[in-house]
């Protein structure tokens, strides 16, 4: 845990300040969120567990040993979670740290060093921001200051943007896939240059436009593609270039809305219209007239890709039982067995291959059951004439025009725009209630 501490203190050389942010406790839908997906984990691990039982019996009368499930503090996401005993640790070796480093290394010598611990509200990324901000507004700020966050939630990209920083940059990690020996690279986002690339992509021809206000637009039309408190649109995926689909709609239709749809300039008068709705309507329905073309090419490739997997059925299944030699580590793989070590005897390695198995087929028994396309279970609806009055029917029960126009109002104006609002107002203002 140092030592990577330290790693970071290096690639970044901090001059002045050194702000350390662990989250705290988050706003009530984050935690909700959080509740949703612990419920999950704790349902795959019990699952898990209990089809390993069973394999474990099936290996064992083939005379395959494997050995016995070692279990690991941090195995429990609910142990890191704001008020547990783990995080007060936590939080006392982060103190520990801080003054062993400012009283032993002096590349820490002139710098100033903020700890907020769990104790304190908020998401880390969030408090850093906040911190920011309350810098921005003093007197004596000075404006060329350069500011390097680092963490692994996306919304930090979010988060730079809103901020309306230039000189901001994000120190971001990923691993190395095609090594064999597992490693960390980091990479730096230079937000200046995203906001100098956003600038290009999404400045109408022939139009005099605000950076700023662009940014602001750009940000919320992308929560349309879904956070961690909004569900995506269902024709809006990532993969499958949703970003880029926002940003040419909203060139296309910018004159025709009339101007941009945020002013973050009113978003903390009471009564301010920082949101153009009008326009925003607009944009909803511009954006509506490539719903149809996208679920029709995405049931064509899903076609294709069945299409594909029945043929390659009788190889995977034939191929089954042979040795697939060293795999990448699955997700089951780095929670149930030990890490591998060169000292173990050669009896042990044999033992350890045998767990490897049983884990890699209680991973793709999982994965095969959760694939609904794969396995059947899930029936495509092609894309013919009524497929919108069927969605609304199936899924929500809404059999009229009248009761669909009242549930389209509902969903779209009072719980996505409303929705829309609050992530937009965190986002520039911090943490909310």
């Amino acid at each position: 845990f140092f030592a990577y501490l330290d790693r970071l203190f290096r690639i970044v050389r901090p001059r002045r300040l050194l702000y350390l942010a662990v989250d705290g406790v988050a706003p009530m839908s984050k935690m909700t969120k959080l509740r949703q997906t612990y419920f999950k984990t704790a349902k795959y691990r019990a699952d898990s567990e209990a089809e390993a039982i069973l394999l474990t019996e099936i290996f064992r009368a083939q005379g395959k040993e494997v050995m016995p499930r070692d279990t690991y503090e941090l195995e429990n996401p609910v142990v890191k979670m704001p008020g547990t005993e783990f995080m007060e640790k936590i939080s006392a070796a982060l103190e520990y740290f801080i003054r062993e480093r400012l009283n032993t290394d002096p590349e820490w010598k002139d710098i100033k060093v903020i700890l907020s611990d769990a104790n304190v509200p908020g998401e880390g990324e969030h408090k850093i921001m906040s911190f920011i901000r309350a810098q921005r507004s003093m007197e004596n700020y000075d404006p060329n200051t350069r500011h390097c966050l680092h963490g692994h939630d996306a919304d930090l990209i979010m988060l730079a943007l809103a901020s309306h920083e230039v000189h901001i940059s994000i120190l971001r990690e990923f691993d190395n896939p095609n090594g064999r020996i597992p490693a960390r690279f980091y990479q730096f986002v230079d937000i200046w240059i995203l906001r100098e690339y956003l600038e290009l992509e999404m400045k109408t021809p022939g139009c005099k436009q605000d950076t700023e206000r662009l940014i602001d637009d750009f940000i919320f039309i992308c929560f349309l593609t879904g956070n961690d408190f909004i569900p995506q649109i269902p024709s809006l995926e990532i993969n499958e270039f949703a970003v880029d689909l926002l940003i040419e709609v909203y060139k296309t239709t910018f004159n025709k809305m009339g101007g941009y749809m945020v002013n973050t300039d009113k978003i903390k008068d009471k009564y301010g219209a920082y949101l153009e709705v009008s326009r925003l309507e607009k944009f909803f329905h511009e954006l509506s007239l490539c719903e149809e073309k996208i679920l029709l090419k995405r049931y064509e490739l899903q076609e294709k890709l069945l299409r594909k997997i029945q043929s390659e059925a009788a190889v995977k299944e034939w191929a089954k039982g042979e040795d697939r030699g060293e795999k990448k580590t699955s997700f089951a793989q780095q929670f149930f067995y030990p890490v591998e070590t060169s000292l173990e005897r050669k009896s042990d390695d044999v033992v350890r291959k045998n767990t490897r198995e049983l884990w890699r087929t209680v991973s793709d028994i999982f994965c095969n059951k959760d694939d609904l396309f794969k396995n059947g279970a899930c029936k495509q609806d092609k894309i013919r004439p009524g497929w919108k009055s069927r969605f609304y029917r199936e899924k929500f029960g809404a059999e009229t025009s009248k009761e669909v126009g009242r549930l389209q109002t509902e969903m779209v104006v009072v719980s996505l725009v409303s929705s829309c609002k609050w992530s937009l107002m965190r986002l520039a203002m911090g943490n909310l209630d």
